[in-house]
């Protein structure tokens, strides 16, 4: 009963973990503007004002490139590579880890981490996709989307995301093969889903390195926010000295 009691977020001891405040919130909400206007700014540059240069050739290149690579095999594993960082899985995946931390360590500062950066990076993600409007590559593709929208990649921006988690494992932990291992995994990831992206003709290569930097500035952000407003909280909740009787 004890711990059933502490993990309901009404309880006393719970809910003084909460984190999220509105000047969190404000701060949040600031960076989703900034991250809508920059990556929105350099999406118009990327297919306005840059549109007959190398770098859209070489994009361009790229597709086409993925396409004569395909086989069976290839398109089998990409199809899981691609999957990786859906928006089912993502959602599963990043509640499952949510839940699990806050049952192990019953404070909501680890769960917020792993969750606001998913947020975050969606929120952003669609306000981008939309306003830019990039057609996806001119080639021939092996999987649908309501988004209809290129850039930047939201599967991309989700595999970053998903380094949220390596910051948890950093907060809590000292050991160095946890550590080692959550890097490698967490840079393999992102690898792994954008070359699978590109490969199914679903992304332009700057379509995965915009989502990819989008991700990761939300994890940046969050953690910021989030640990900053942890320290308060830890301090607000220390006993102060000054109210303690002095002896001579």
């Amino acid at each position: 009963m004890k711990a059933s009691t502490q993990l309901d977020p009404t309880h006393p001891r719970l809910r003084g973990t909460w984190v999220l405040g509105r000047h969190e919130a404000g701060l949040l909400g600031c960076a989703f503007l900034l991250f809508a206007v920059a990556w929105s700014a350099l999406g118009w540059l990327l297919t306005r004002r840059l549109s007959d240069t190398w770098l859209l050739h070489l994009d361009q290149s790229i597709a086409t490139w993925f396409v004569d690579q395909r086989t069976p095999t290839l398109n089998s594993l990409s199809f899981i590579g691609s999957m990786l960082a859906d928006t089912v899985v993502k959602v599963v995946v990043t509640a499952i880890v949510a839940i699990a931390m806050l049952i192990r360590w019953r404070r909501w500062l680890e769960p917020l981490m792993v969750v606001v950066p998913l947020v975050l990076e969606a929120m952003s993600f669609i306000t981008i996709t939309t306003i830019v409007d990039r057609p996806r590559p001119d080639v021939l593709r092996l999987d649908s989307s309501p988004v209809g929208s290129s850039f930047p990649s939201g599967h991309m921006a989700a595999a970053a995301a998903y380094s949220a988690i390596v910051v948890v494992i950093f907060w809590r932990t000292r050991s160095h093969w946890l550590r080692y291992t959550a890097v490698a995994v967490a840079a393999l990831l992102p690898i792994l889903v954008g070359l699978a992206r590109m490969y199914r003709g679903m992304h332009y290569f700057t379509d995965i390195i915009m989502g990819a930097l989008l991700g990761g500035a939300s994890v940046l952000v969050t953690a910021l926010v989030l640990r900053h407003a942890a320290d308060q909280l830890s301090q607000l909740h220390q006993p102060d000295d000054t109210m303690k009787p002095t002896t001579r």
